[in-house]
């Protein structure tokens, strides 16, 4: 009876533990001092000839590298992008998974999907401006 007892109490601390690590990473994202918020977006600009990246600026002045799955024409040329996130709430981080609309009228609205949301270094800015410099 003892040793089934004790071996229910550690079932249940254990259970408890992921309970308490699973509520945990799910509210990390939140906290994250690099989070680009969905409600905090302020513009975005396109990378001249890249199709699949474009840097968002967010209300605190805060740049950030957008990368996507595929290729979303014309990001330089767009006048608005729109973004559908997989958290709901204006306090949502924009993340790998979440879905950029493209405004473009020749495109209807097309989708695409992010790959990654990383803070826009200047180097990451440097090697933009050669890329760009090598094109022309």
């Amino acid at each position: 009876m003892f040793q089934e007892t004790n071996m229910r109490e550690r079932i249940f601390a254990v259970l408890v533990a992921m309970g308490f690590l699973t509520s945990a990473a799910q509210a990390q994202p939140a906290n994250r001092a690099d989070c680009l918020r969905l409600g905090q977006v302020d513009s975005f600009s396109g990378i001249r000839g890249n199709e699949r990246a474009f840097i968002v600026t967010d209300k605190l002045h805060r740049r950030f590298r957008i990368n996507l799955m595929q290729n979303c024409g014309d990001l330089d040329f767009n006048m608005a992008v729109g973004f559908r996130t997989l958290e709901s709430g204006r306090l949502a981080c924009i993340s790998r998974g979440d879905t950029v609309i493209n405004h473009d009228p020749a495109r209807a609205g097309s989708r695409c999907p992010i790959a990654s949301v990383v803070p826009y270094t200047p180097a990451m800015e440097a090697a933009d401006r050669a890329a760009t410099a090598r094109m022309r």
